[in-house]
């Protein structure tokens, strides 16, 4: 008995120093941010005057609030779906290879390793109205007879960030879903080739079952960074043009750094916490459900 309570007290005491780090990095400034949610500063005499519910009244009654809260849930629902949708299919093409698929996987892997404002500058170029090569290409074809200011037009703009942080995270989802796809049985598929079932048979009776728990693991991952993106809508648009492309995140600095408002912003980034834990919360119980 009491050497099982030492080995237990001794690996509490193994892990106590990352507790401490992890407290210090995670726990302190989560607790500080609930705080300061609930106080206002006031500049003139450098002091905290406390506020109550003040805080979250100005944010849940600001239009600019509200906007950038559509703004948030268009583009989760954007980045999730055209990175669920690319990175099954390249998940797919990649399991079908069968010679230099290291090759390919490590291809396919630099959007991911690669830097925000690497992959933030290079859009930005690919974007450009005058030197961009999207624009040259959709005017040789003959998609369009003028150049086009896709981070300039409100209505462009939110959908040329989305095409960018795919490209970015897609191979994350990618990854995982390669991962779902060595669990499929052979066996199965080749019963079913057997049966007479086409592809798509064969992907929705065999396939699919087979990687739907890794398929919710990469929409998981997913969601959680589409919602906490900042740097590449800062470097790409700043938030514009007319609000567009300002997300939470960004909405939340500008609160903080610009309109120097820490104790709407604190509120305004617990309210964003509040919203990815009911998202990721339904989508556990529904996924877990199924």
């Amino acid at each position: 008995m009491l050497k099982g309570r030492s080995k237990f007290i001794k690996g509490y005491l193994f892990a106590a120093p990352l507790l401490v780090v992890l407290a210090i990095a995670v726990l302190f400034p989560a607790i500080y941010n609930l705080a300061i949610a609930f106080f206002e500063h006031n500049f003139m005499r450098n002091t905290w005057e406390f506020v109550g519910l003040q805080n979250f009244a100005k944010i849940l009654g600001s239009a600019y609030f509200w906007n950038s809260f559509k703004v948030t849930l268009l583009w989760v629902v954007g980045n999730v779906s055209l990175q669920l949708v690319i990175g099954l299919a390249t998940a797919l093409a990649l399991n079908s290879i069968i010679q230099f698929r290291g090759l390919f996987t490590g291809i396919l892997l630099i959007p991911w390793i690669s830097s925000f404002v690497v992959v933030a500058i290079l859009f930005l170029w690919i974007y450009h109205p005058q030197l961009g090569v999207l624009n040259d290409i959709l005017i040789r074809v003959g998609l369009i007879e003028r150049p086009i200011a896709w981070l300039a037009s409100p209505n462009l703009a939110q959908m040329s960030l989305i095409f960018a942080n795919t490209w970015k995270f897609f191979p994350l989802v990618m990854i995982t879903l390669f991962a779902g796809l060595q669990d499929v049985s052979t066996e199965l598929v080749a019963a079913a080739k057997v049966d007479g079932a086409n592809r798509r048979q064969i992907f929705k009776m065999v396939v699919f079952p087979t990687i739907l728990p890794a398929m919710s693991t990469g929409v998981l991952l997913s969601t959680i960074w589409a919602y906490n993106s900042f740097t590449l809508p800062i470097i790409m648009t700043g938030g514009g043009p007319l609000r567009a492309t300002e997300i939470l995140g960004l909405y939340i600095f500008k609160q903080a750094f610009d309109a120097f408002d820490f104790g709407a912003a604190a509120a305004a980034s617990i309210i964003l916490f509040a919203q990815i834990l009911v998202v990721i919360v339904l989508y556990l119980r529904i996924v877990g459900r199924n």
